[in-house]
Order: C-alpha cells, then structure tokens, then sequence
C-alpha cells in the first residue's frame, strides 16, 4: 500500500495565558417576581466570555448562582460545634466552552467542559479553499480508544491529517481523517472506467456523535447542509434559500428519511422596519410565529412570540449603550402571567457588562 499524508498544523494560536482576561463580556441573566408587593431581583445564571487581543473569543463559561442548600452550610467544629451558614459561596460552573483559531481568525474547535473539568465533546471545522466552512464533525475524546485508530506519529502542532491509502492493484483507495492523530472517519473509494473516484462505503469511529457538510452557493451563501450521526447514520439535513438581497428567507428541514419535518419562513416587511419568521411542521401548520421591530439605526428593538393563533406569547425588548452594544434585554413571559391581576407578568432581565 502507499500512503500519502496531508497535515494540517497550528497557525500561530494565539493562547499565551498573559493574553487571557484583556477581554471580556458577562452576561447576567434575573428573575424578578413580587412577593407581598414588593419585587426582587435574583441571579439565576451568568455568562463570562473571554477574548484575547485580536478579539476572538476564546472561552465562555455559564455559571448557576442557584446554590443548593446543603452547600451553603459548613460543619464548624469546637465550642460553637455545628452547621453554620457560610458568609459567601462561589458560583458554579455549568458549561466552558473553549475555542481555537488559526492565523485566518478562522475557528478551528470547540471542546466544552462541565462542572469539575469533566470532558463532554470536541468538535473541529475545516474550511474550502475560498475560507467557507464545509465540515463540522463532533466526536467524545474519552470514547476515541481504538489503538488501531491511532495514527502514525504524534506532533504537537498537529490539529488534523489526512491518509490517501492506495490499493496496490490500483483500483481505488481509502481517505482517512485524524483529529489529534486519531482516525474518526475513513472513506473508501473505487476508480470508475475513467478513473474518477466513486465513494463505496464510509466508516465513522464509534467515538463520532456527528457530522455536518456544508454547500455554498457561488455568493458564498450556505445553500445546504447534511448530518450524519453515530455510526454514519442519518440525521437529516436542511436548505437555505435567500431574497435578491441575500436574505434567509427560508429553511426547510428534512428528518432522516428526507422527509420535510419543518420550515422557517422569513417575510421582510422593509417600509416598517419589521420582519416576521414563521414556523411550521410538516403540515404546513403555523407553531409559532416570531415578529422582529428594528429601531431607526435598524438594531432588534422588540422580538414578539406568537402561537399559531396569533396568541402573544413571549416578548422581548431590547436596550443599547450610546456605543451601540447591547446592555439590556427585558423577556416577558406572557404565559405564566398572574391570571388574577394581568400587569403581574413573570420577566427574565439579561444584563451585558463589556470590559
């Protein structure tokens, strides 16, 4: 067999720890609610989100400040023996989102974390030759045990790799993919009459929880995508259409048989600053209906949502800085109102905090 190796290494990341925190965005998500007439604010969740100094964002961390009891109680020993409520308890992680780039400012992974460092997934994206993404693939490293998998060497700026293996009666040959030199996916093709390759099977690694091919339009426009899961199978796939002004106006959604399971319209309603998204099912049935207000600098001033029967269910308001950054965004659930009295209307408040 001949093997033929293609690298694809590290350009120039930029994770010196003395670049972390220059940065960074909290996001602070309330509930407010009235008890005996009297409204109060609590913090449910916060968001960090770390840039470095070219402004890419390297990390985002959700936090619950929704401390469980038992941890906000600590066993004092001695004179005074017994559980005592702590002064102040920290925040707990949730999810951490890291992320890398190349010298293109193109981002490269994504590996999220949850609580005590614990490894969830790690995804990759590799681009075209015109810098459009056309793979996302997601795969659990704790699963990725296969020595047989592991590939041939192991260099440290190595994100990912490719094999061509040829056969050695010259009548086709195996495409193998290694992400931290290990082998998740391997193509197998075979030469037609002119020579030209014709896919025959794909094996995925059982590490693979999915994968995603991008289309492009000449414009650049995303026009398609295709999800595959475990094991290669179906995940379904959508399309994208867009207006003479490369608007989305509509996504359509195929399950894994490639039936149609929804569609996202988008109607622009350009004289009154206002555009409506519509949701619907296989059936052609409305479920929700999303109505966007911009404002005369043409910023998301209200969000509206709307059942099928035109019902409000939930708005949302927004509120910008005179830099333009949004600082505020009021979600009112219209649902969960207070049947009795209609001006009690339960209300999340995200606050933004720029550094």
């Amino acid at each position: 067999m001949f093997i033929y190796l293609i690298r694809c290494a590290i350009f120039g990341l930029f994770f010196s720890s003395t670049l972390f925190g220059l940065k960074t965005i909290t996001i602070k998500v309330y509930h407010i609610f009235e008890s005996f007439g009297t409204e109060t604010q609590e913090l449910k969740y916060s968001t960090i989100m770390k840039y470095d100094i070219k402004g890419m964002m390297i990390d985002s961390t959700i936090y619950s400040h929704n401390i469980p009891l038992s941890k906000k109680y600590v066993y004092i020993a001695g004179e005074d023996e017994g559980l005592k409520l702590k002064r102040t308890y920290d925040k707990e992680i949730i999810l951490s989102y890291q992320f890398e780039y190349d010298e293109l400012k193109r981002k490269i992974s994504t590996t999220l974390y949850g609580s005590n460092d614990s490894l969830y997934w790690k995804e990759y994206y590799k681009y075209d030759d015109n810098n459009f993404l056309y793979k996302q693939i997601r795969y659990n490293p704790k699963k990725a045990i296969n020595p047989e998998m592991v590939g041939y060497e192991k260099d440290g700026d190595l994100i990912w790799a490719e094999q061509f293996i040829y056969n050695t009666n010259g009548t086709g040959f195996e495409h193998k993919e290694l992400y931290d030199n290990y082998n998740l996916s391997i193509t197998s093709y075979l030469f037609d009459s002119l020579k030209t390759p014709i896919k025959d099977n794909e094996y995925f690694d059982p590490s693979v929880i999915f994968q995603t091919i991008f289309f492009h339009n000449e414009k650049g426009k995303l026009t398609h995508e295709v999800t595959t899961g475990r094991l290669g199978s179906s995940l379904g796939s959508k399309t994208y259409e867009y207006d003479t002004l490369n608007r989305k106006t509509k996504t359509t959604v195929y399950n894994e048989k490639g039936g149609i399971e929804k569609t996202y319209d988008t109607v622009f309603d350009d004289e009154s600053h206002v555009f409506y998204d519509y949701y619907s099912d296989s059936l052609v049935n409305f479920s929700t209906i999303k109505e966007t207000r911009l404002d005369s600098k043409g910023r998301t001033y209200i969000e509206a949502i709307l059942d099928g029967q035109d019902r409000l269910l939930e708005k949302n308001v927004f509120y910008y800085d005179e830099n333009e950054k949004i600082i505020e965004i009021k979600k009112y659930d219209m649902i969960r109102r207070n049947a009795s009295e209609d001006y009690k209307v339960p209300m999340k408040v995200h606050t933004y905090e720029y550094d």
